[in-house]
């Protein structure tokens, strides 16, 4: 189910420092029937290296994608912060590749094929790849095709195949989910053309360190990636990072752009200015992910004490998303439904569910104003703008929401 690697995933050093044990948790996504709650197990082991050659931060452990994606619980958002990031990166990867109707677009991790779907509007021809079948098959039935596997050198010489070569290749938020990232850049190869673009977006570790967003560590993050990082991994193959952007989405990432070396793209002058930011944060020294360790450690001792505060006033306290960033939270924090009644989610995969490791039930999203808690803990703060803005008949009744990341703490009325 688990081995430990000893390598990084992107240079191959050796050279792997310890900076962050958060000792074993369940799986983030393992939502459970209240049966499988019962008898349910998993308890694995979640610490985090450092390379000290390249600056990857990554697992130490890694689990058998089998186990976590082939039913999967994670749906993209429909929320009208997701849904304006995504035209945004649309329209700038089209112009970017001087791409338009008639160009394939393949999308690797496709999920529900929300992103495919905006291509596919624009008269792109597009294709998914998506291992979770309960989640292609919700792609299938919107019209969004989608093949059922991973994506890996042999599937992509498949596609090649079957499919022809692709003009844009993306891929949101599963890079850092991916073990063998070389035989990665061999699919990416083997079925892209001299001038396609390939874009990943990705979490960045400049705000992962930053903002200290330790909650993002679960067993399916494997890697925690900086720019010199990808630079790292990119030597010595046929391609190269040629450009940056960086977007607020998730707490902050980063879309990077490979490109063939044979291509005709210019490099854009944002990959040198983000190694030199990296560089002069220190991200490739453990001393310097000390001191991150020592804020998360801050997090887990505040967190518990604000809601054991909240418990005693005689306050009625419940979590906002069951996001996977949320288990995480809640099971290196001791947070059980001891402490919160219930998770509020709109996602019908996690409804009527149990919260891994927690063992808090999951309920729908108008709970809220029919119950009226006293306070709403935003496990899913990288939506908390949107969120205090669309519930604000809560808050006028008096509830109020606890954000638990970079600091604990209760968010007055009209921040």
């Amino acid at each position: 189910m688990i081995h430990e690697r000893k390598q990084c995933r992107t240079c191959g050093s050796s050279h792997l420092h310890l900076i962050l044990d958060l000792g074993s948790t369940a799986l983030a996504n393992d939502f459970l029937t209240p049966e499988e709650a019962v008898t349910y197990k998993i308890n694995l082991p979640l610490r985090l290296v450092l390379c000290t050659d390249c600056s990857l931060v990554q697992l130490a452990d890694t689990v058998d994608p089998r186990i976590l994606y082939s039913h999967y619980a994670y749906v993209t958002s429909t929320s009208q912060t997701m849904d304006t990031h995504l035209n945004r990166m649309m329209t700038h990867l089209l112009a970017s590749a001087r791409l338009g109707a008639g160009s394939k677009v393949l999308e690797i991790a496709s999920n529900t094929g929300v992103f495919l779907k905006k291509f596919k509007e624009q008269g792109c021809e597009v294709l998914g790849v998506e291992p979770a079948e309960n989640i292609a098959d919700v792609a299938l039935a919107t019209a969004i095709p989608t093949r059922k596997e991973f994506f890996n050198a042999a599937t992509a010489r498949k596609l090649k195949n079957e499919w022809g070569r692709a003009d844009l290749i993306l891929g949101r938020h599963v890079f850092a989910h991916i073990d063998d990232l070389q035989d990665l850049l061999a699919g990416l190869v083997e079925i892209a053309h001299e001038e396609t673009l390939i874009a990943f977006e990705v979490p960045y570790a400049v705000d992962f360190f930053e903002h200290t967003e330790y909650d993002t560590i679960y067993h399916e993050h494997l890697s925690y990636i900086s720019v010199s990082s990808i630079e790292a991994l990119v030597k010595n193959t046929a391609l190269t990072l040629t450009r940056i952007d960086h977007y607020p989405i998730h707490g902050g990432a980063i879309l990077f752009h490979l490109r063939h070396r044979s291509s005709k793209a210019v490099p854009h002058p944002s990959v040198a200015q983000a190694i030199e930011k990296e560089a002069q944060l220190g991200l490739g020294l453990p001393k310097t992910w000390e001191l991150f360790a020592r804020r998360v450690d801050h997090i887990r001792t505040e967190l518990p004490a604000l809601l054991g505060r909240l418990k005693k006033e005689g306050r009625r306290v419940v979590g906002y998303g069951a996001s996977a960033k949320g288990n995480t939270l809640l099971n290196t924090c001791g947070i059980t439904s001891r402490e919160l009644d219930y998770i509020i989610d709109n996602t019908p995969f996690k409804q009527g569910k149990i919260a891994p490791g927690s063992r808090i039930p999951v309920k729908p999203p108008e709970f809220l104003l029919r119950d009226q808690p006293d306070h709403a803990l935003l496990l899913a703060w990288n939506f908390a703008q949107e969120i205090v803005r669309r519930e604000q008949e809560y808050q006028k009744r008096g509830g109020r929401f606890i954000i638990p990341i970079p600091q604990p703490k209760i968010l007055p009325f009209g921040s």
